[in-house]
């Protein structure tokens, strides 16, 4: 058996980290029958103080293991430091973050001192890496880039991109000759996409997927509806991680006019929002960057299109019939089209978002990143 131990900063059952939890638990279920996987993961969810529902001791699942573990604090860092130096030592290291400061940095600074041993380390920066991802903390940011490249902490790593224009992301900030394997990101969405008309009523209901955040700008959304003139439902999905960001958009929401509505609804379970989108006319989302956009592949999966901008992977498929790519000062115009749209036309749109989903799912047939990487051998 091949060992991997993977790194993840949240897991399920955490919710609030958002796509990358689901990412990771597609890539853990789908790992190769020869791989014996180690997963090392915090015991909260995002910006949560109480612990999940899980076991204090590891979790066995077959060939998984999971280990959520309390790092908070200098005894949660070396209670992390033991997990990471744990024997036997895996062949392979999977790292998901680029600026974590536990499951990241500080598992690269030891490889690179010698204290942690792992042949391989393969380092997923999950769209950090995008410069509209950057300019969010830019100055701390790149003053971390530009120091794990004079120590060498970069020295030796594989990284793993989701599309090409990812890899380019990543030699433009750790350097041009870096060995980078691109692959799409795993997933567990269904084979075809599921099929049902929206219901049209007076109300264009749009929904919005994802922390409340910078780098969400779900701001752009809720300020845009100010002057949009038919009556329009936004729904707001997700924790409200900088209290004085979504204070912000609870303020614009305040502010709009009475034909609009704007309802944050806090977390919810997958499937819940799963069943939020498809009562939907479709989702929306201003995201600065997304080095896949887990929750798009959702929207197309239920039938349901969507609205964003051109920062994602999924720029040419939205374009392709899968709902509309907006310009940042677009969205009112955009949004008052789609409400002005009748049912008929509505549910095209859906159909056209589930047959881009099929097309798209017919050609997500790769190797494993696993086996892509063990295939140097």
């Amino acid at each position: 058996m091949r060992r991997v131990r993977v790194l993840a900063p949240y897991f399920a059952p955490a919710v609030d980290g958002g796509g990358p939890i689901r990412t990771l638990g597609a890539l853990v279920r789908t790992a190769p029958a020869d791989v014996a996987l180690e997963v090392v993961t915090r015991d909260r969810d995002l910006g949560a103080a109480e612990r999940l529902v899980v076991p204090t001791c590891p979790v066995v699942d077959g060939a998984v293991t999971i280990r959520y573990l309390d790092t908070r604090g200098v005894s949660g860092a070396w209670s992390l430091v033991g997990a990471l130096r744990a024997r036997p030592a895996p062949e392979l290291t999977y790292v998901n973050s680029v600026f974590d400061a536990r499951f990241s940095v500080l598992p690269l600074l030891l490889r690179r001192f010698g204290v942690m041993r792992s042949r391989r380390v393969l380092l997923a920066p999950r769209g950090e890496l995008d410069p509209g991802a950057l300019a969010l903390g830019n100055r701390k940011k790149r003053c971390y880039l530009r120091a794990a490249r004079a120590l060498g902490v970069f020295h030796g790593v594989t990284w793993h991109a989701s599309t090409e224009d990812e890899a380019d992301h990543v030699r433009a900030a750790v350097g041009g000759r870096t060995r980078v394997v691109v692959r799409e990101n795993e997933t567990s969405l269904p084979d075809r996409a599921r099929r049902r008309a929206p219901e049209r009523g007076e109300v264009l209901e749009l929904v919005t997927v994802g922390r409340i955040s910078p780098k969400k700008r779900t701001h752009l959304l809720i300020e845009a509806l100010a002057d949009v003139r038919r009556r329009v439902r936004l729904q707001v999905v997700g924790p409200a991680i900088d209290t004085a960001y979504a204070r912000r958009c609870l303020d614009a929401a305040r502010r709009l006019p009475t034909n609009v509505e704007v309802a944050f609804t806090g977390t919810l379970e997958h499937d819940d929002v799963l069943e939020c989108i498809a009562r939907s006319h479709a989702m929306v989302t201003a995201t600065a960057a997304e080095n896949f956009g887990h929750t798009v592949a959702e929207t197309l999966s239920v039938g349901r299109p969507v609205l964003l901008p051109d920062t994602t992977p999924w720029s040419d498929r939205v374009r392709d019939g899968g709902g509309a790519v907006v310009d940042d000062g677009a969205w009112t115009a955009t949004i008052e089209s789609w409400a002005a749209m009748p049912a008929p036309e509505l549910a095209r749109r859906a159909g056209a978002a589930a047959d881009v989903y099929d097309r798209w799912r017919s050609t997500v047939q790769q190797p494993h990143v696993f086996d892509l990487v063990f295939g140097d051998d």
